[in-house]
């Protein structure tokens, strides 16, 4: 599965990813991406075969309903990281790890598509 983090997420995780052999982008740190609203992120992780990973339930969790509605245009899935994951830089290691995990668990493109995860 391939991975596109939301902006309230830091580059950091994606290069680390990366750096384990993992397909991870982030918008933060694209200032071509950083200006998108909340739906054409969306599109940008769709157009991309990406699940998109965000702590932002209250956008994406109803773009998340929309897209899995009769007719809406679905997505390659969404992970969801509750309010109460700590972001700081010294848990990034933490989220990787996290994230690994769910990855080994749905490694193909499509494994998580239209459905939802939890960190």
């Amino acid at each position: 599965m391939k991975l596109l983090l939301d902006e309230t997420l830091s580059p950091a995780i994606a290069r680390d990813l990366r750096a384990h052999g993992h397909d991870a982008e982030s918008v933060a740190g694209h200032p071509d991406r950083e200006t998108l609203s909340d739906p054409e992120v969306l599109a940008l992780a769709r157009a991309g075969h990406r699940a998109l990973v965000t702590n932002n339930l209250r956008d994406f969790r109803p773009l998340h309903n929309e897209a899995i509605s009769p007719g809406g245009a679905g997505h390659f899935g969404m992970i969801f990281m509750p309010g109460s994951y700590r972001r700081t830089r010294a848990d990034t290691g933490k989220i990787v790890a996290a994230l690994e995990t769910l990855l080994s668990r749905c490694p193909g493109d499509t494994d998580l598509a239209n459905g939802e995860a939890w960190l």
